[in-house]
């Protein structure tokens, strides 16, 4: 009885805590401004085509060096195959702002890039033509280069389901292009457009990269709107246009999923092992380039100068401050992770057996849709009117700006990465456990402790590495809400970057970078002892 009762209070309080935020900030619209008026007819429409410009660019990147290089290294062997492999998933580990603002530094026209080629030439300011990167270009090319990961990554995931496919095309004298664009894209298209999805949100819901490139976004609106022009209500209102901007793309995604047909394989790993070997010069050039090239330009060639530039600066110039924002970071990761992956396990253990709960789940998981720009708002709001109650009926207090609130919104926005992983976990583990548990005497709360932890510690182990690394990157947010004078690693180097000091803020990229690297690779062998 008691058990049923903390069960519903906890359930009861984790609903609120999500639907609040999104009400309160619902409640600011009821107010006026005076500026309201001009930032909606001028600002507005220039949000919307940039981002939309943005989202068709980056898509299709995302769609070429997401699918290809996976079909070519699961179908097919050639030197180097498994390097590129694992190295397709580096990008992952460097967040865009950071590709971006080594991109500035790099090719901007005091940059290296462009006064070793004055140098070279003798050409001076007006003599030559060269690429602006700040510019939707630009951000097309970082951003769509930094987020094929997540279209790559479920793509892999699903292409050992067609391999009987391809070779029944193959014995039918298929070539390797028919197949692909006449069974394999078809096969796998709910994980292309689960893949692009993800992408999409990613370049709505982005500050720190189309910031660094000047180009002008939803997200950057709600950020300026709300800090240099001081205008909560315009603010609330791009917010809200945002989210159903989102919830848009959602249901796209969902009309899109029901449409198609859900493939299978009988030998789900034979392509492993019989993959095809690439003969012919031509072929094998389109290989390398078409796996080379993203790695590239999304990992290599930012990597580079923030190593050397690390190395320049040193890592011990600056001091105690140096790791105290790293422990501010780390710790902050570190406890959003494990909170994050506690609630999921106890939401997955009981949402099992109960469709209440489940649905729920699903209310709650919804936060990683949101942009972080817009739920760091809908907090604060939210937590002053709390605050403001407290302050009138009992005590002083203020819960905007604090560490709590800062990990209430990593929260609200990362518990559905680990909710999946859990879940995904949970649905290997048979029914009849359960069952034998409680016949031996197991409750609820044993059964989970000793029988579902232990089988499922990978995907706990999944979820966590993916909230940390996800935390450790946020900027928006942590921007927004965080305590004075606090900084975590993306702050200063969003300071850094912000003042043009590029090399100062290398070391603490490569912290970001390593600690992405670290987990990625973590996240790979995961994966692959899960498909043997």
């Amino acid at each position: 009885m008691f058990l049923k009762v903390f069960k519903s209070i906890f359930l009861f309080l984790v609903s609120i805590l999500f639907v609040c935020p999104i009400l309160s900030l619902v409640s600011i619209l009821f107010t006026e401004s005076a500026n309201s008026e001009w930032v909606i007819s001028t600002l507005f429409p220039e949000y919307i085509l940039n981002t939309l410009i943005l989202m068709i660019g980056v898509g299709s990147i995302s769609f070429i060096f997401g699918v290809i290089p996976a079909w070519l290294t699961t179908f097919f062997s050639f030197p180097g195959s498994r390097i590129f492999e694992v190295a397709l998933f580096f990008p992952i580990s460097i967040p865009g702002y950071i590709v971006s603002f080594v991109y500035v530094n790099s090719l901007e026209f005091s940059g290296p890039t462009q006064s070793l080629l004055r140098e070279i030439f003798h050409w001076g300011k007006g003599d030559y033509w060269f690429p602006e990167i700040k510019s939707l270009g630009g951000g097309i090319l970082v951003m769509g280069f930094s987020l094929y990961t997540y279209v790559y990554i479920l793509v892999r995931s699903n292409l050992k389901n067609v391999s009987n496919s391809v070779t029944v095309a193959s014995t039918l004298g298929f070539s390797s292009l028919q197949s692909l664009f006449s069974v394999v894209i078809p096969s796998i298209r709910p994980s292309i457009i689960a893949g692009i999805s993800l992408v999409l949100m990613e370049v709505i819901t982005d500050f720190g990269t189309p910031q660094f490139l000047a180009i002008d976004t939803f997200t950057t609106g709600i950020y300026r709107t709300w800090f240099l022009l001081h205008d909560k209500y315009s603010a609330a209102v791009l917010a809200v246009a945002e989210l159903v901007f989102i919830t848009a793309l959602i249901a796209v995604e969902k009309i899109l999923q029901k449409k198609e047909i859900s493939y299978s394989a009988i030998n789900t790993n034979s392509d492993y092992h019989n993959k095809r070997s690439i003969s012919g010069a031509i072929p094998l050039v389109f290989a390398y380039a078409m796996c080379i090239l993203p790695i590239l330009v999304g990992f290599a060639l930012p990597i580079i100068p923030l190593i050397y530039w690390s190395i320049e600066k040193g890592f011990f110039i600056y001091g105690a401050r140096f790791y105290n924002i790293i422990a501010n970071s780390i710790g902050l990761s570190f406890i959003t992770a494990m909170i994050s992956v506690s609630i999921a396990i106890m939401i997955g253990c009981t949402a099992r057996k109960n469709k209440v709960i489940n649905n729920i789940a699903r209310l709650i998981s919804l936060g990683y849709a949101i942009p972080n720009a817009v739920i760091a708002i809908s907090i604060i709001i939210f937590l002053s009117k709390i605050s403001s109650f407290i302050t009138q009926y009992f005590t002083e207090i203020s819960l905007v700006g604090t560490v709590g609130a800062l990990i209430y919104s990593y929260l609200f926005r990362f518990f559905a990465i680990s909710f999946k992983a859990i879940e995904s976990g949970l649905k290997k583990t048979p029914n009849e456990i359960e069952w034998i548990a409680y016949t031996m005497g197991h409750g609820p709360i044993s059964t989970c402790l000793n029988i579902h932890i232990p089988l499922i510690k990978k995907s706990i182990l999944s979820g966590f590495l993916l909230v940390f690394m996800d935390t450790i990157k946020e900027l928006t947010a942590t921007l927004i809400i965080r305590p004075f004078n606090f900084e975590t690693i993306s702050t200063r180097i969003y300071e850094l970057v912000s003042d043009e000091r590029y090399r100062e803020a290398a070391p603490f990229s490569l912290m970001i970078v390593i600690t992405g690297l670290i987990s990625t690779i973590i996240l790979f062998k995961l994966d692959d002892e899960n498909k043997k």
